[in-house]
């Protein structure tokens, strides 16, 4: 009876933890994000800063799985039979006769109890790799750190320059369908000609979702106008992102030996 109560008190003990240990890894789970999302950003600023041609490696995290395993085992062993009677007997050469002795066995209770204790912790991971993501990525990070190309590395783009540039290189989404099925159409003038490099106008169909609202990129005001200007979310500064601190810049992360700094306020000389 007192066994029974044992491992009746066990379980529940295990069932509590398990519980209890569930909840801790789900939390440790869940706050792991911010900081794999930061790793994977500051690794990009870190590759546009130093790899001209880099393809940015960024990964959308989907799913995350926390499970904890606690189990308890008992066994016992509690004889059913009769005592066992064992009989010996020792001879010691024909004139001594024998020696006979004999033994009561019964046999011994046991009790086991193996002990199960396991946690896994896990992220589903689905790698960008569509063209036009890549190339809006690869755009957006060499916007914020100054690295767009340029013929010469060594002069930097004026802010007119690589505001035109971003215009030009940035890939909107559109729907899939023909150009008339639902996408707004643009022109955007002054994009450079991929092979020759002269300067011409560029039409752009694209999803008009993602010109409205806080969140986009090249924003049109005015849907219903006669003409279409498209400009950059204010926002989104150029070459916000310094790996050199200056007056009125503050730290955001670094990525090994690269620190990055962001202007701490509109009015900071990290603007100019």
């Amino acid at each position: 009876m007192c066994l029974r109560a044992l491992f009746v008190a066990a379980c529940l003990a295990v069932c509590g933890c398990a519980s209890t240990q569930l909840n801790y890894n789900t939390a440790d789970l869940a706050s792991s994000l911010n900081s794999l999302t930061k790793r994977q950003i500051f690794y990009n600023l870190a590759q546009a800063l130093t790899d001209p041609e880099f393809v940015p490696s960024q990964a959308t995290i989907s799913i995350g799985t926390a499970q904890t395993l606690n189990s308890v085992t008992p066994s016992i062993s509690v004889p059913l039979g009769t005592p066992v009677l064992a009989t010996t007997r020792t001879d010691f050469g024909r004139a001594a006769g024998g020696f006979f002795s004999t033994a009561v066995t019964s046999p011994t209770p046991t009790l086991g109890v193996q002990m199960v204790d396991a946690w896994n912790q896990s992220w589903t991971m689905v790698p960008i790799n569509r063209a036009t993501q890549l190339r809006r990525l690869r755009a957006l990070y060499q916007y914020a750190t100054g690295t767009m190309s340029r013929r010469n590395r060594a002069v930097d783009l004026t802010l007119e320059e690589a505001e035109r540039q971003f215009l030009c290189e940035y890939p909107l989404q559109s729907h899939t369908v023909s150009p008339s099925g639902g996408n707004v159409t643009f022109r955007i003038e002054g994009c450079a000609d991929n092979i020759t490099k002269e300067s011409q106008a560029r039409i752009v169909h694209a999803d008009p979702t993602f010109t409205q609202g806080p969140t986009c990129v090249i924003c049109i005001d005015d849907l219903n106008a006669s003409q279409l200007p498209q400009h950059i979310n204010p926002t989104l500064k150029y070459r916000f992102i310094r790996p050199q601190k200056s007056n009125g810049m503050a730290s955001v992360g670094p990525y090994e030996p690269i620190d990055f700094y962001v202007c701490e306020s509109a009015s900071g000389d990290s603007q100019t």
